[in-house]
């Protein structure tokens, strides 16, 4: 596996623990408030009731426990069970029998059903008072059970937008890093290779100049790739001088360079940085050699051309190019980050690098102001 991909499974599932169990902490939070205002909702119902029975106190016993086991039907409808007790006679009893009030808040289950149980002892004009309270905890647990089905489904959502945009990320990270190291490789091995020949001795004059101009040749190779490298660098990094510059002067730098091409320069100045300008113009028209005989390159208003004679590009490839992915070497020149150094240039002048390619019309690159 590679080193990036390693990288991904260790940021994301640290990504994983972190936020889902940041989620259960909320749900834990959530949920001890919610039974905390649960109990406090319940203690209120049940000293309404021991209040019930001190109001009671001056009549019958008989009236009372009619009185009373009347509120406590009542309130068994809602799901609330009473047993109210005075002097050890029970006055009032809707309290499953299953259900043991022994502490003086509790939580018991009755055929797989929570309840809360509160137990109240007191002292009544003289009466000794025992309320036993139980109220059914299923909308609380409906409530937390569709709070945690939220939870999850957010939770799962947000990991994979988080999963694949960090996936992508990483991947636009590691590429850069894959393709200089396949471009450093050509000349590396041109110069390694050059210098071995060198080294076996025997030969002409002849020969060894040839290897030493060889090894020349990949040198100022190494040399492109290490100054695109940078210049790649200081545009993400924001280190662009903006200035006017003459597209004439560098217009006639590239004839200077590539001989062969046309030029046709119909404005005289825009704002940028020079060294990039050329470097976007030098890789757009290597890449126009690369694939034809006849380059020409157009400077306007709306912005400058690159056409190219050569071999037409895919269709997917130019939707791809024009999307910001990376498309094979040999479809973009010698050197395959090119067009990605063009794009980041574009983009730090506020332009757009745009790609298009006919049969008819043959291949165009645009830097669109």
């Amino acid at each position: 596996m590679q080193l990036w991909k390693k990288n991904f499974l260790a940021s994301y599932l640290l990504f994983l623990t972190v936020f889902h169990g940041g989620l259960l902490l909320l749900d834990g939070y959530i949920s001890k408030n919610e039974m905390e205002q649960w109990v406090g909702h319940a203690r209120n119902s049940e000293k309404n009731i021991c209040y019930l029975v001190d109001g009671l106190r001056e009549e019958e016993i008989s009236r009372i426990s009619m009185k009373l086991s009347y509120v406590a039907s009542q309130y068994a409808k809602e799901g609330i069970f009473i047993r109210i007790k005075i002097d050890g006679y029970a006055v009032a009893d809707h309290f499953p029998e299953e259900i043991r009030a022994e502490d003086p808040v509790g939580v018991y289950k009755r055929q797989g059903e929570k309840y809360l149980v509160i137990r109240e002892e007191r002292t009544l004009n003289g009466y000794g008072v025992r309320v036993d309270y139980a109220e059914s905890m299923a909308e609380l647990s409906r409530a937390r059970e569709r709070r945690i089905l939220i939870f999850c489904g957010t939770g799962l959502l947000f990991s994979a937008v988080i999963g694949m945009f960090l996936y992508y990320t990483m991947q636009r990270i590691n590429r850069p890093v894959n393709q200089i190291a396949h471009e450093l490789r050509t000349p590396l091995t041109g110069i390694r290779g050059y210098a071995e020949y060198i080294m076996m001795g025997n030969l002409s004059e002849e020969d060894r100049f040839y290897a030493a101009g060889q090894i020349v040749e990949s040198a100022k190779n190494l040399q492109e790739v290490m100054e695109k490298l940078l210049i790649m660098g200081n545009v993400r990094d924001g280190s662009i001088r903006m200035e006017r510059v003459s597209l004439g002067a560098l217009l006639k730098t590239l004839e200077e360079k590539y001989p062969g091409i046309e030029t046709d320069c119909q404005i005289e100045s825009v704002e940028g940085d020079k060294t990039l300008l050329l470097c976007m113009l030098e890789n757009l028209t290597a890449n126009g050699l690369s694939a034809g005989r006849h380059v020409k390159v157009t400077a306007n208003a709306q912005g400058i051309r690159i056409w190219n004679d050569g071999e037409t590009m895919d269709e997917k490839d130019v939707k791809a190019v024009n999307k910001g992915q990376e498309i094979t070497g040999s479809r973009v020149g010698r050197h395959g980050y090119g067009i990605q150094v063009c794009r980041e240039i574009a983009r730090a002048h506020g332009w757009r690098l745009v790609y298009r390619s006919s049969s008819e019309e043959g291949t165009t690159a645009s830097a669109v102001f």
